[in-house]
Formats: C-alpha cells, structure tokens, sequence
C-alpha cells in the first residue's frame, strides 16, 4: 500500500490511532522501497517527539520494516516490547547530509534498535558498507517525531544528493500523514498533499466509481498511452483491462471494491502490457468509490517468465526438460484418470548416434540433435509434448492416444530417417521407439509405464539388429 493511496482515504475523524499510524508507515515504507535505492528500510513514530541532544530520550509507538529477515524483525520487536529508549545522540551534526544522517559502520546509535547489520557483502571499500545506516528524521510539532531507516543500496553506493533529497522528501509527507494519524495536527494541506502525491508518483493513480474514471494522474494517461482527458472519458473503465483477464477485477459485471491483481493492460494502440493494480475503498463526493494504484510491471513478468520457461527447458534441444516432466506428468495423470481418456508415453533414441559423435566432432553432434528435436516435434500434434530426457533419448506424451499408435510412431521414424538421409547420406542415423499406453482399466503407475516403453525400446532395437545382422 503506499502512502498515496492511503491519504485518499476518507478517514472519519475519530478514526485515527494505533492501526491508523501503522498503516501510515507501512505505506511509506513502500513508497521507500519503491522509490529509492533502498532494499531495507525501517518507518520508525516515537511516543513523545525528540531533539538532537543526546539526553533526548523516548519510546518507539509504532514501526513498519520492509526488506528485513524474520530474526532481524524479532530484534525490534522485543526492543519494543521491552520498552527500551531511542535517544537523539544518533542525529550527530559531523554525520549529517542535508537533513540526513550518514552513520558509517562502526559508529554508535545511542540505542537505536534500528541499525541491523546487512547480510549482504560490499566489495568496493569507498562505497556502502554492511553497518551503514542512512537515518532521516520525521520532524512534527515538537520535535523528531520518527524516523526513516535505510540500508542495503542495490547500487551498493554511498548516498547520492538526489536520494537525500528524494527521502527528505518522503519524510515531509510522512511527517504530516503520521501527525494526522496521530491526531497530533489537523492536516490544512490536503489539497496540496493530494496534488503533490499523485501528480509526482511513480505509478498511475485512478479514481474509479461506477462505470467511469473521475480521476487520473498524468502517469495513468501515460501507462494506457492516451490523454487523461481520454481516460475520465472512457465507459466502462474497464475496457483497459484485456478481456480475459477482466474476471479478475469484476463479479457478475460489477467491479470489485479493492482488486489487489496483476493483469493484462491495453494500451490506446491495443499492445497489452502487464500492470499490477491494487485498490483501496474511499469516498469521493459522498459516494463510495476506489483509488487504483496502477505499476507496470511487464518488464518483471516477463522476466520472470523467461526464467521459468529457461528453468524447463532443455537449453541444447529447446525441448522440455525432465523436470517439467516430473513436474507436469502427475497432472496429465490425473486428467486422464478424471476423464477416462488414454494417453501414451513414447520413449525413442537415436541408433548410431554415438558413430556421429566419434566421426564429426561432438559439436557436430549437438547440431544432429537439435535438428532432429525439431523433426520430432513437426510430426506432433499441438497437445503432445516432447522431453529430452537424456543424451540422444527423447520422450513423447501423447495425450488421448489408444493403444494403436503405430501411424505416429511410422511418422515419427520416417520423418527422421529421410532427414537423415538427406543431411548425413550413409551414416544410418534413425529413430528407435518403444511405448506403453495408459488407459484407465489399466490404471498403471508412472513408473511402470517408463519401464514398459523401456523395455519395448529395447525390445525394438534388439530386433532391428537381428533383422540387420540377417541381412
């Protein structure tokens, strides 16, 4: 949740609290993650406000920490829970970078429970060290009201004069959102906060009620790549979202409350993108309505995608690996059993393929098998997989096949046998097979299935032998 949207909110007035400031410096402390270098951060609100001088003591009333291990977690806990102090000793004058505080690794934070050693190693030794600390404090009526803890740059940098400025930046906001939740400050700036949140945000920020858009930041317009006068105008809101994915965010037509998705968008041109969209109930001229917060993050799917797809396949032949088998044969198992339909596992090798190897050069050998992975699969259909499940074996599911396949495995042997015979003439390169069949009066297990494709494989090539050796 970031803080933006949480000031959209309609907040009653007697609504804030404890769970109100918690969830303010949740909200920064995303805002941090998402907008700074930063991959740990501490969103600290002291019970009573502090100064600089050292004798300055007071108790932490509530914080958020994004990035941190569970034990490192536990350690603020019990430093809360035990009702120990946080003094001012920390914001020293010879550590100050604007209105930050630099703590390199080595100094002492007077108590601080905040400072928790990264478990990352730095290698440059005038960048970011492991005990550094960046503090900003949240200065309110009073005093330091809080503060901002950051640590773990992904840059492994020291701090930059514009990641200074951008956390200076957080902590004014965050300094008038956690006084109004403390109830500390009435806010007189909603207006000017509500601007300046939206307009200078990373991420589309939409107003949805009804059918329609009443508002959009400029990086929405951007993100859907049309004007915001364009957006506001738009009915249903929802066509921006790509049709199958549209489920996601309605129930029977009506849009849900507070979707919290990553779906497809459409952009103005009709190009799709990925979009993570997260809602927060408010209330927009006296009628309820919900703030969408809108981040592309197609770059991150896609991403994670290619590693997924890489993870499963096999990276010579392109073809699935046996992990996905392992993976997906349990699936295709029990589909079978639920609809009573067969299918049929093929296991094949490349008879003298090892001669290939011992006359080309492996190198030539790696080519034959690509090509010949490619063959295979132009003689499958679209529903069959093809798995390469050791050196030169290849194996075949073939879902919904009976019994008969002999006009596949003809195809099959065909197939490779004239591209054999066209790209590498007198080596007698083919494709050996042996299958079993499951079918659900059958019911065999996995296992015994690949022990009987196996077996016939085998069976297979000792009679090829026979019938070559007789010849």
């Amino acid at each position: 949740m970031g803080t933006e949207g949480l000031l959209f909110s309609e907040l009653p007035e007697d609504a804030f609290g404890e769970d109100a400031v918690r969830r303010v410096l949740e909200s920064v402390a995303d805002v941090v993650i998402r907008q700074t270098p930063y991959r740990r951060v501490a969103v600290a609100c002291y019970e009573e406000p502090v100064t600089t001088d050292p004798t300055s003591k007071t108790r932490l009333r509530e914080y958020a920490v994004r990035g941190l291990s569970d034990e490192d977690e536990e350690s603020i806990l019990r430093f809360v829970a035990d009702g120990r102090s946080t003094a001012g000793g920390k914001f020293r004058s010879e550590s100050r970078i604007g209105d930050c505080y630099y703590l390199r690794e080595g100094t002492t934070l007077d108590g601080s429970p905040l400072r928790i050693p990264s478990h990352r190693r730095y290698l440059d030794p005038e960048g970011w060290h492991r005990g550094d600390t960046l503090i900003v404090p949240i200065i309110g009526a009073g005093g330091i009201i809080g503060t901002i803890s950051v640590d773990d740059p992904r840059d492994g940098a020291r701090p930059s004069r514009a990641v200074v400025r951008r956390l200076e930046e957080l902590a004014e906001v965050a300094a008038v959102a956690v006084c109004e939740a403390c109830s500390l400050v009435r806010l007189t700036e909603r207006d000017r906060l509500f601007q300046f949140l939206t307009e200078n945000a990373m991420t589309g920020l939409v107003v949805a009620q009804g059918s329609r858009f009443r508002y959009a930041n400029e990086r929405a317009g951007e993100l859907f790549g049309c004007l915001r006068d364009e957006l506001l105008a738009m009915e249903p809101w929802w066509q921006v979202i790509h049709p199958e994915e549209r489920r996601l965010i309605l129930k029977e037509g009506i849009p849900l409350p507070a979707p919290n998705v990553t779906v497809r968008g459409l952009r103005k041109d009709g190009s799709p993108f990925w979009v993570q969209l997260r809602g927060w109930p408010m209330t927009y001229e006296e009628q309820p309505a919900t703030v969408l917060n809108l981040l592309d993050v197609t770059e991150t799917v896609n991403a994670e995608h290619l590693l997924k797809e890489r993870a499963l396949r096999d990276p010579l032949t392109g073809l699935f690996n046996r992990h996905y088998f392992d993976d997906s044969i349990h699936t295709e198992l029990k589909r079978s059993q639920r609809y009573k339909r067969s299918f049929t596992l093929v296991m094949t090798d490349l008879a003298r393929f090892k001669e290939i190897n011992d006359r080309f050069g492996h190198q030539r050998g790696d080519q034959v098998l690509r090509d010949v992975a490619q063959v295979v699969l132009g003689a499958l259909r679209e529903s069959d997989w093809a798995i390469r499940y050791g050196g030169d074996e290849f194996l075949l599911v073939l879902p919904e096949t009976g019994t008969r396949i002999e006009a596949l495995t003809q195809r099959l042997e065909t197939s490779v046998s004239d591209w054999a015979a066209k790209q590498l003439p007198g080596a007698g390169l083919r494709l050996d097979l042996g299958w079993a069949t499951w079918t659900p009066e059958s019911n065999l297990t996995i296992s015994r299935l690949l022990q009987l494709a196996d077996s016939r494989l085998y069976e297979e090539k000792r009679a090829r032998h026979v019938a070559d050796a007789g010849g």
